[in-house]
């Protein structure tokens, strides 16, 4: 009898006997955090899933085998950055009610204003949950929408700098910072973004889509330290012209 039972359980799923009504047996599933390994009769198939939402809750975190995050200091840095959001977020709000009231502003420009900055907390927090697990797993999908989500934030951030702290000198000051450490999380996002894109597992329009992404977060890079520079050089120019 053991004999016949050890021959039955070697036969693949297809050569198995069938179950009550004719059913053949199903065949086992396995699943890990962020792979995915499916076992049908005597073949394995390893499966990287692509975004942290297409895994189940509470199961063990693992990436592909072949990644690894090289700058995972830089989870404690959106741990600090979640604080110093709602700080200035809260600064931003008084600070246009106060330009609002007290100055020559058009109506629809103060309501779209405060719109936009109702919107950064929602898309930092976003930001925030897509870059931890894109950076620790090196998923795809979640890497590319945190580097989308790092451009939308620093370009909404860069409009309040180049177009609002004119104003008062509070708001060039805390948006100067909030801005850099963007840029600052987003670059460590990019080198990692740079081992996804060497991964087997992904694919030509995830390759597209990242490249996109990295070249999209330079690109508002460029923009910001042009601009820097180019206001550094306006006030050496005041300086001298006074003096």
């Amino acid at each position: 009898p053991m004999a016949a039972e050890d021959a039955e359980n070697a036969l693949p799923a297809e050569a198995a006997p069938l179950g009550p009504g004719g059913a053949r047996p199903r065949a086992s599933a396995s699943k890990s955090y962020g792979t995915e390994a499916t076992t049908v009769g005597t073949e394995t198939r390893t499966e990287v899933c692509c975004s942290v939402l297409h895994t189940a809750p509470g199961l063990d975190k693992k990436g592909h085998e072949e990644y690894s995050n090289v700058t995972p200091w830089v989870l404690r840095v959106f741990f600090v950055h979640t604080y110093y959001a709602y700080i200035y977020v809260f600064y931003m709000f008084v600070l246009a009610f106060y330009k609002g009231y007290a100055l020559e502003y058009p109506e629809w420009r103060r309501w779209t204003e405060m719109v936009l900055i109702m919107f950064i907390p929602a898309l930092q927090h976003l930001r925030f949950y897509f870059g931890y697990w894109g950076n620790e797993l090196g998923m795809a999908h979640d890497m590319s929408f945190f580097l989308l989500l790092c451009t939308v934030v620093m370009c909404i951030l860069l409009y309040f700098l180049c177009m609002q702290a004119y104003i008062m000198p509070l708001d060039s000051t805390f948006l100067f910072i909030a801005i850099v450490v963007v840029i600052l999380e987003a670059l460590c996002g990019s080198v990692n973004a740079l081992q996804v894109l060497k991964l087997p597992t992904t694919t030509r329009t995830q390759t597209v889509v990242l490249s996109a992404c990295i070249l999209s977060v330079l690109a508002v890079i460029t923009v910001f330290v042009a601009r820097e520079l180019r206001f550094h050089e306006a006030l050496v120019d005041s300086y001298k012209y006074t003096s």
